[in-house]
């Protein structure tokens, strides 16, 4: 994994607001092979197949506190309004915590984003597009 690159695509995805398809592919460019997001310190943690990188977020001062009942319906309608741009990615974390995700993971290989509480048989998958 090129952590330099992935560093760079980070800033320039946010800067220039690409569609999320883009930044996916971008980062499987630069040997990301998986990441997670906590949601309640707002860290991503990049894996490659080597080595990993620490992403500690700054658009979010305030931490999320996760809502205790997970609600799949709740994740999938907020994922609809922020790939409708209809809401910021800050924004998207907080009605992702209110509707109970702790974390989301992003396996490249598979294309598919889990939402999760964490907790067994309490997760939304979603594939990402080609």
């Amino acid at each position: 994994m090129d952590i330099s690159e992935v560093k760079r695509i980070i800033e320039v995805s946010k800067q220039e607001k690409w569609p999320y398809p883009q930044t996916f592919q971008a980062l499987a460019a630069a040997g990301v092979t998986s990441y997670r997001t906590d949601l309640t310190d707002n860290v991503t943690i990049y894996d490659g197949d080597a080595d990993s990188y620490e992403d500690r977020h700054s658009t979010m001062a305030e931490r999320l506190e996760i809502a205790d009942r997970f609600q799949a319906d709740e994740v999938q309608k907020g994922l609809r309004h922020h790939q409708e741009h209809r809401t910021t990615y800050t924004d998207f974390l907080k009605t992702m915590a209110e509707a109970g995700v702790q974390y989301y993971l992003v396996d490249m290989a598979s294309r598919n984003i889990t939402y999760t509480s964490g907790r067994p048989d309490e997760a939304y998958v979603e594939r990402v597009p080609e």
